[in-house]
């Protein structure tokens, strides 16, 4: 399938899997288009950044929030995040009690379940693969952070088992990535070229021809190895061809540097 880009009456530019759309679950990708924040955070700013200088402001981002929310329409959903560690915490937002917050102190975790319809469930990222999963049937949906960490330490599958678990099947889940950095944009020393063959993505590996001593990593290639191997047929796999390091309607970290804006994803049921 694909992706398609979407330019709300709000302003707010977002992006839409075909996949997610299709089974009716309501979703967006968002960019960096559409939002009140300034410079260096133009425009649709969705996070804070812990980085040196004037940060944007917890009002300006909370307006983006609710400007972004109104764009997918998922603005009358609990919206519902997590302090997200770079590891494998799932947390099942309908289960658990100390997870469903707008506000912070939130909850540790790098991935969110829920069945419950009255959710939209959202991670953050800034390169990382933003990356969202449904089993209409078993009337499930998570939401995934995906670096690198997280892959090696294969965060997506076991998102995928922790919705099994609630009766979903792999085989019926759809898996629908967001716009993260490409594999010709990640490059990385010998420790975590060895950390994804360690996790068997020796395939999503390869030399840095422009640097003997560095390899590439593509997110994307290991998480489709690691969704596949999990069950996942490929035709319900769904990836954003756009680097975001290379297109300027996203917030990049390797770009921009710690004052890099954040970009989210939401789902919800239908």
């Amino acid at each position: 399938m694909a992706f398609e880009t979407i330019v709300a009456d709000n302003g707010v530019t977002w992006r839409r899997s075909s996949l997610l759309h299709a089974a009716g679950i309501p979703h967006g990708f968002s960019t960096r288009v559409g939002g009140v924040s300034p410079a260096p955070f133009d425009s649709l700013n969705l996070g804070l950044a812990d980085a040196p200088g004037e940060p944007d402001t917890w009002e300006r981002v909370q307006e983006n929030w609710r400007r972004f929310m109104a764009a997918v329409g998922l603005q009358d959903r609990s919206l519902i995040r997590v302090r997200q560690v770079h590891g494998v915490g799932i947390r099942h937002a309908d289960l658990d009690a100390g997870v469903p917050r707008a506000d912070p102190p939130f909850a540790d975790g790098d991935a969110l379940v829920s069945a419950d319809p009255g959710h939209a469930l959202s991670v953050r990222v800034a390169d990382c693969a933003p990356v969202l999963l449904a089993d209409p049937r078993a009337s499930l949906v998570a939401a995934v952070h995906a670096g690198w960490r997280g892959v090696a330490q294969g965060i997506v599958p076991a998102t995928i088992r922790s919705m099994e678990q609630r009766g979903a099947s792999a085989e019926r889940v759809i898996v629908a990535v967001g716009a993260c950095i490409g594999g010709n944009a990640l490059q990385v020393g010998a420790e975590v070229a060895e950390a994804m063959r360690l996790a068997n993505l020796s395939e999503a590996v390869r030399p840095d021809p422009a640097d003997a001593t560095r390899s590439l990593v593509d997110l994307r290639a290991a998480i489709a190895l690691q969704a596949t191997r999990g069950g996942v047929c490929a035709e319900r796999l769904d990836f954003d061809p756009l680097c975001t390091v290379g297109d300027p309607m996203h917030f990049s970290y390797r770009r921009g540097g710690p004052r890099s804006g954040r970009m989210s994803c939401v789902i919800g049921l239908y």
